[in-house]
C-alpha cells in the first residue's frame, strides 16, 4: 500500500522540479507524462508550484494570450461609459508609471501608489456606473483601503526623501 500511495507523490515531486520540455526518469517510468506535464505546466522556473487557487496567478488557463496591446486601452466609440472609464484608468496608471531606480524598496513604493490610485479610479467608475450592491460595497471599501495604504506609502517616501 505504501508503494501505491508513495508512487504518485514522488512522480509529483520529480516532475515539479523538472524543467518544461524535458523528461525525467520518473516520467519515462511510469508512462505518466500527462499527469506530469500538467505539473510541469504550473511550475514556475525555479521548481516552485504555483497555486491556481490564487487569481493573480498567472498560469496557462489565466494568462493573457498575447501582451497587452496599449491600444486596446484607447476608449472606442461603441465603448460604455464603465468601459471608457477603466480604459482611461488604466491608460493614467501605464503613463503614470515613474521611472525605476533600482532600489527595490523605493520601486515597490511608487510604483505600488500609482497602482493603487488606478484601484481607486476603477472603483469609483464602479459605484458610478455599477448596478450591483456588493460590487459598490467592495468598491468603497477598495477605496478606503488604497487611500490608507496610499497615505502610508507617501509617508515611507517622505522619510526617505522621495
Amino acid at each position: 500500500m505504501k508503494t501505491m500511495t508513495l508512487a504518485p507523490l514522488a512522480l509529483l515531486i520529480v516532475a515539479g522540479c523538472s524543467q518544461p520540455g524535458t523528461t525525467n526518469t520518473a516520467e519515462t517510468a511510469t508512462g505518466n507524462t500527462t499527469q506530469a506535464a500538467a505539473v510541469a505546466a504550473n511550475t514556475r522556473p525555479d521548481g516552485s508550484i504555483i497555486d491556481e487557487s490564487k487569481p493573480h496567478e498567472h498560469t496557462p488557463e489565466n494568462a493573457h494570450p498575447e501582451p497587452m496591446d496599449m491600444a486596446m486601452m484607447t476608449p472606442a466609440a461603441g465603448d460604455s461609459a464603465a468601459t471608457k472609464g477603466y480604459k482611461q484608468s488604466m491608460t493614467r496608471m501605464m503613463q503614470g508609471m515613474p521611472p525605476y531606480t533600482g532600489d527595490a524598496d523605493v520601486d515597490f513604493n511608487k510604483q505600488m501608489r500609482i497602482h493603487h490610485l488606478a484601484a481607486i479610479d476603477m472603483a469609483e467608475v464602479q459605484i458610478a456606473q455599477g448596478t450591483d450592491a456588493a460590487s459598490k460595497a467592495l468598491a468603497q471599501k477598495i477605496i478606503t483601503d488604497q487611500r490608507r495604504e496610499i497615505a502610508q506609502i507617501d509617508a515611507w517616501l517622505q522619510q526617505r526623501g522621495q
